[in-house]
């Protein structure tokens, strides 16, 4: 005789089955995450885009900064490039994870924005660069760093 190798099937849910939605939990049991302060999050935006912007500039002018003399150009160029590297990238993670309350990632943000402003202004030393980087690091790193050090305070 022929054996049922099929699998065995599974019993239909029970008709009282349905997904708890959140109108069905009275209020004491419904959790509702706190805001996520909006100097956070504007901070890490004004990061992100200084730090685009610095990666930006030095690609631009790679043709001028290949042909400048002096080691002062490279080392300002390569310390620009780390820099906003650095600020781009932990203002991102920082963005997309702003909900996370671990305090040595707000004071990496902090300590690398700082590194991206203090690059920034030591690049208009050089007249290759000029005020492109300084101009902006002005305007969007140093009120970023202002938003991003009063959110550490807080939390």
């Amino acid at each position: 005789m022929l054996e049922n190798t099929a699998r065995p099937s599974q019993p239909p849910p029970p008709a009282t089955h349905r997904h708890v939605q959140q109108a069905d939990l009275p209020p004491e049991q419904i959790h509702t995450q706190p805001p996520i302060p909006k100097g956070r999050l504007a901070g890490c935006v004004l990061a992100v885009l200084l730090g685009g912007w610095m990666l930006a500039v030095p690609v631009a002018l790679i043709d001028r900064l290949k042909d400048a003399s002096g080691p002062g150009v490279a080392v300002i160029s390569g310390t620009v490039i780390v820099t906003a590297v650095a600020t781009a990238g932990l203002g991102g993670f920082r963005f997309f994870n702003a909900r996370d309350r671990r305090r040595w990632l707000s004071l990496a943000l902090i300590a690398a924005l700082a590194a991206a402003v203090i690059a920034a202004i030591l690049s208009a030393s050089q007249p290759d660069f000029g005020l492109l980087l300084a101009a902006p690091a002005v305007a969007a790193g140093v009120p970023a760093l202002m938003a991003l050090i009063r959110d550490a305070r807080r939390s």
